[in-house]
Parts: C-alpha cells; structure tokens; sequence
C-alpha cells in the first residue's frame, strides 16, 4: 500500500501544473449529472467516477459519517443505532447462541457503528467487518482501537477488519453464520451480484439482516439527477417498493416465505431473510 500510495504521489501533477487537480479531488462532491456535463466539457479530467460506490472512498465522508451524517437516517424513520443493534442480535441469536466457531459479517461497515457493538456483545466467536472504502476502515480501526471495551482481555470476539466488493465477497461459499448490512444496499452498484454472493457465503439456515430507503426519501436527489440513471449516473439505487427488493431477494436465490421487508416510516426498511 505504501508503494501505491508513493508511486500515486510521484505520478500526480501539482497544483500549479495542474489546474483541474482541485476539481478532480472534489468530484465526489459534484452532483452525478453535473459532473458528467463537466467531464464531457474537459472540466474534469474524466468521468469514470461511480456515485454510489466511490462515495464513500472521500476521507471527509468517513470523518462526516458518525459525526451527524448517520444521525441524519431518523429523517427516513431508521430508529437509532443501538435498537437497531437490538433487533440485528435478536434476529440473528437463533443461528448464534452457542454455536462453536460463530461468525458474523458487518458487510458495508463504514466506520464500525455497528461492527463494535457486534464485537463487544461477547456473543460470537469472529465479527469480519468488510467495506470497499479504505478510509471507512482507517476511521473504523481508529474507533476500535480507541474503544476500551474492545481492548481488555475480557473480550472473546476475534474482530478482522477486510477490504472488499459485496459483489466479490472472499470468503467460502456456506461458510458464515449471519450477515448484517446496516443502511448499504442502496450503496452496491451491482446489487444482483451483491446479494447472490450474500446467499453464497451463508449457512444453510445462515441469515441476512438489513436496512435501507424506500426511493421517497431521496425523491429532491433524484430531480436534482434530471431522470437519469444507471451507476455512473445515480447518486444509490432507488428501491420504489417492498415488492421490488423482496424480488431482488428471492432472485439471489432466498425463498419467499424466509424472506421479510417491513417499512418503518417514512422511508427505512427492514430486511429479514433465511438461507
């Protein structure tokens, strides 16, 4: 990573010789139509920037994230982190409690909101937190490590941090016991992808824990976006209905009747489904 980091540091222009530079850094912050106009002007050096994936990637995101950004979800109707917390470990105590070897993924974990609380509950053997984003596991390691509770002995948890694509997930097909993925579906590119390799890395009887917006509440976004779509286009993926993400769900592979999606109003939704 250092060599990268180097070899990115040697090869980037400076500001002088490079008047876009400032741009090209803030791109995460224009607007997915603008930005394109932009690049298709010269304004930007190119538009190979993905709204809804790289996103989160921008350091001032991760700094922003549990800094009121997060907070902002009771907008949507999302309850607050620690009942949220409560509903995932009831959920998932069936296919947990007392099973040798446990483990648990925090999937899209951006800063570890939820990832501590799993790692501190004592109540599985191994929490794998994974993101795509660099800088969400730098600010989730550095609030782990700056927690107590998850540096005493007491703690039984193996805790591993992991950079990864939902859609590639790196791990053995049937291998975990329940997955949770607070507030990211509407962050995944490739969400058919994403949750088939969900279905893939769950036990049988393994099971997927999530939450996420109905399109409602991003209804002044999408205008904003003039109708277009498509990943290099939208801001997230808007979910119009229950109906559209239970068929989502039960195409990666999850049976109807094991599968729940319940609106908290306005716009949160709950996920429940079983391998």
């Amino acid at each position: 990573q250092q060599q990268q980091q180097k070899q990115a540091s040697s090869s980037s222009p400076s500001k002088k010789s490079n008047p876009t530079l400032s741009l090209d850094t803030l791109r995460v912050f224009i607007p997915p139509p603008l930005r394109s106009a932009m690049a298709t002007a010269g304004v930007l050096q190119s538009d190979d920037y993905v709204p809804m994936r790289d996103l989160f990637t921008s350091p001032s995101v991760s700094f922003a994230y549990e800094r009121g950004w997060r907070q902002g979800f009771a907008q949507a109707g999302f309850p607050g982190a620690d009942e949220e917390y409560d509903m995932v470990r009831k959920y998932f105590e069936d296919v947990t409690k007392d099973v040798e070897g446990s483990t648990v993924v925090d999937m899209s974990c951006a800063t570890g909101l939820f990832t501590r609380r799993l790692a501190k509950s004592n109540d599985y053997n191994r929490v794998i937190a994974c993101d795509y984003s660099e800088s969400m596991l730098q600010e989730a390691r550095r609030r782990i490590n700056s927690d107590p509770s998850l540096q005493t002995k007491s703690s039984t948890t193996k805790l591993d941090l992991v950079r990864c694509d939902v859609a590639k997930i790196p791990m053995r097909t049937s291998s975990i016991d329940a997955l949770h993925a607070g507030a990211a579906m509407h962050c995944w590119p490739d969400l058919d992808a994403g949750l088939g390799e969900i279905y893939r890395v769950l036990k049988p009887g393994g099971r997927y824990f999530a939450t996420t917006f109905l399109s409602t509440y991003f209804g002044s976004l999408q205008t904003a976006e003039g109708g277009q779509t498509g990943v290099n286009r939208q801001a997230f993926q808007y979910f119009e209905s229950v109906d559209v993400l239970r068929s989502m769900l039960v195409k990666a592979g999850f049976e109807n009747e094991k599968v729940s999606v319940e609106v908290l109003e306005p716009a949160c939704v709950v996920i429940k489904c079983e391998k």
